[in-house]
């Protein structure tokens, strides 16, 4: 339990709206993004100290209300593991907050988890060993009237916060998923236009690192594509974007290559059809596909492509909706009530909604390996891609088999010649003994004698198939942790 923000009415959006256009967004932006003077010592007491269990902590927010029976509170502490040791060593606290400042709160079993400032970071006393935010779905009252019906509908008893069950680096930024690198989407090899705007241009790619490799390794980067329309030296250009909007317009630049990622996996919470969630922000209208279901299947990968976005809708009318905490923030927790309810029940809007899913992205599942050769040197990035051929560069003892298959067939032929070759001679010196040199040879029905090249049965040994079968295909994510998945695998 603790505070929600020391300056209530604070935007914790309006940093991460002034850094949109560097590269410290791309890479570093969370939906509690740390300013850049945070250092790890503010987390953890010693480099030596346990990281919680993922779900275990809430960053960017805070419970409402703090402890007032306890003298001293707000306290200062160096971290968030130490507020929350004070936490379990303080009777009758149940919550903790810590905050850049080095405050310390701690709060009661009331209390309701609500936006707060960035950096923020907060928590129950003790952390589950598989946190319920991780694997939990609501129960049928969510979302609530009020706050805490909503919280009261999940079994940890609160909506899980964004990016709660993602993994994170020391620093509390997002780290890539060890198990699953990135899947593709959508590719404009499969006819997905790619004419994205809203991205960053890439000029600092290192040596052997490719444009698609960049946005592969950043958990942030939803969409790369190559084009070469803005470069006057026909040099092709990389760029990389957080979500890639308008990715379906004809009149934008011509990529070489493009193709939109999901980082991770996922798990579905429960479907939005038949309700509007308020403050989303358009995407796509309904014209751009005839097909409303094509529609909201795109709509959907927009969503499990951005990290961020944890909430989307489609409407036959007004075409799909996503979360973009960047533009808007969509209330926490949703609710039905109140004079500005997060959730419209009824209305022509919300019987428009034909698809929608309040997701969570995770990282779980089965290990994914990310290939990391480099491509071949003085060939364009374009080179470097996930297709679903099997590589050039066979394997040593594939050559092998090749040379000795060869080398097989050469030694047949020759020897099939060579046979020939005698058996032509022998015939002849045979006609020439019985009829003389000049002689008309004889012609007998009944003769077997088969001469020339390979006459017969004669079998090659280079008939079956390599053994070879090397080619990275496309398989189904298993399910895990209640309906995790992933999706097309390189």
């Amino acid at each position: 339990g603790c505070q929600a923000s020391p300056a209530s009415g604070l935007n914790p959006w309006q940093p991460l709206l002034f850094l949109s256009g560097k590269m410290k967004v791309l890479l570093g932006l969370t939906v509690a993004a740390l300013p850049a003077r945070l250092v790890v010592a503010q987390y953890y007491s010693s480099a030596a100290a346990t990281p919680p269990p993922l779900g275990c902590y809430n960053h960017g927010y805070a419970y409402s209300t703090a402890l007032r029976n306890v003298s001293g509170n707000p306290f200062q502490r160096n971290s968030a593991l130490e507020c929350q040791n004070l936490c379990v060593d303080t009777p009758s606290c149940y919550h903790f907050g810590y905050y850049l400042s080095g405050s310390c709160y701690l709060g009661g079993a009331d209390g309701i988890l609500r936006y707060a400032e960035p950096g923020t970071i907060a928590g129950h006393a003790t952390c589950q060993a598989n946190p319920d935010a991780c694997t939990a779905v609501p129960g049928p009252g969510f979302p609530g009237e009020t706050a805490e019906d909503s919280a009261h509908a999940w079994p940890g008893g609160q909506q899980p916060t964004p990016l709660q069950c993602w993994p994170r680096k020391s620093n509390h930024l997002p780290d890539r998923c060890v198990n699953q690198t990135a899947v593709v989407l959508e590719d404009t090899q499969d006819g997905w236009p790619g004419q994205c705007e809203d991205m960053l241009k890439i000029t600092d790619l290192g040596e052997g690192e490719t444009c698609q490799q960049r946005c592969v390794l950043t958990p942030l980067c939803s969409v790369w594509s190559l084009e070469t329309s803005s470069s006057s030296t026909g040099e092709a250009v990389c760029w990389n974007g957080m979500l890639g909007t308008k990715c379906y317009q004809t009149t934008g630049i011509q990529p070489i290559r493009a193709q939109r990622l999901q980082h991770g996996t996922y798990r579905v919470l429960m479907s939005t059809m038949g309700m509007q969630i308020m403050n989303l922000v358009q995407s796509f209208d309904g014209t751009v596909y005839n097909d409303w279901n094509e529609g909201a299947k795109h709509c959907q990968f927009e969503c499990r492509s951005y990290l961020l976005c944890t909430q989307w809708q489609y409407s036959k009318t007004y075409g799909c909706w996503l979360e973009d905490p960047r533009k808007k923030l969509v209330a926490y927790p949703l609710t039905t009530g109140g004079s500005s309810p997060s959730v419209q029940l009824t209305g022509s809007a919300a019987s428009d909604i034909v698809a929608g899913e309040y997701i969570q992205h995770n990282c779980v599942g089965p290990l994914s390996v990310f290939p990391t050769s480099a491509p071949t040197p003085g060939t364009s990035h374009v080179e470097y891609t996930f297709s679903d051929s099997s590589s050039s560069d066979n394997p040593w003892w594939v050559k092998l088999l090749i040379f000795i298959g060869i080398v097989a067939l050469i030694a047949i032929i020759s020897a099939a010649v060579y046979l020939g070759y005698e058996d032509h001679r022998r015939r002849e010196h045979r006609d020439s003994g019985s009829f003389g040199a000049f002689g008309q040879g004889r012609y007998r029905e009944d003769s077997h004698e088969q001469a020339g090249l390979l006459g017969g049965h004669v079998h090659l040994p280079w008939q079956h198939q390599s053994p070879y079968h090397g080619v990275p295909g496309y398989q189904e994510h298993p399910a895990a942790h209640q309906g995790s998945r992933g999706g097309r695998f390189f």
